[in-house]
């Protein structure tokens, strides 16, 4: 997931990637798996992006508690990139507090670089 958030109004969900698609437990696999699914979307991995891990449980509630608002990640699977997920419940009102929510939330040791 990038941060901080780029909301644009037509959008209705925030992007993300659902690891375990990729592989049950290893980190290294799921990493792999989303810079390849990236790549193949036409995205360019800049050196300095980082890629940051996230429990969507912790965040829906985060959400709850801390802003009032329901977050709800949704498997949204394309046949480029099969671990696309959406990220519900940003609006242009509360885009920058969920940014901070959402980075607030990254655990330590759990941002990997883009680009291997």
């Amino acid at each position: 997931m990038k941060l901080p958030l780029r909301f644009a109004p037509a959008e209705e969900y925030l992007s993300a990637n659902w690891l375990e698609y990729f592989h049950q437990s290893d980190r290294a696999a799921q990493i792999d798996g989303v810079r390849r699914a990236l790549v193949g979307k036409g995205f360019q991995l800049r050196r300095n992006a980082r890629l940051a891990v996230l429990n969507a449980g912790g965040a829906a509630a985060g959400g709850r508690s801390a802003l009032g608002i329901t977050l709800r990640f949704v498997a949204l699977g394309e046949t480029t990139d099969p671990s696309h997920c959406g990220i519900y419940g940003v609006t242009p009102q509360n885009n920058a507090a969920v940014a901070a929510l959402l980075a607030s939330l990254v655990a330590p040791g759990q941002m990997y670089p883009a680009r291997p």
